[in-house]
């Protein structure tokens, strides 16, 4: 019984490995050598009770898509006050999500537009 766990548990962890090695093949050659790293900006308005999932899902995605992964900005369209403790929590945990105000935002993509 104990060894046939410990099989599946070796063959759960192989496959994890092989996943993790094809994604890391295909990121090498679909690599695009480019100096901008993206942004991905999550407007948030009044409560939202599922704003945690949402923004560690896109990090997660970005993470995936990328060795380098791109940073993520919360922008407070009005926000309560117990959305933005959560935000400021959330920011705190990761390192590149940060939480803003529309005219950052509008900081962030003007010299892009120029």
């Amino acid at each position: 019984m104990g060894e046939s766990i410990l099989m599946v548990a070796v063959l759960l962890l192989s496959l994890y490995g092989c996943v993790e090695l094809i994604r890391c093949i295909a990121l090498r050659i679909l690599k695009i050598n480019n100096s901008v790293s993206p942004v991905l900006v999550l407007p948030v308005s009044g409560h939202c009770h599922d704003m945690e999932f949402v923004v560690r899902a896109a990090v997660s995605r970005s993470r995936w898509i990328s060795d380098n992964p791109g940073s993520v900005l919360i922008i407070d369209m009005g926000m309560d006050d117990e959305t933005r403790t959560l935000a400021k929590k959330i920011c705190d945990e990761f390192s590149n999500v940060s939480l803003g105000a529309p005219k950052d935002c509008e900081k962030l993509f003007a010299p892009s537009l120029q």
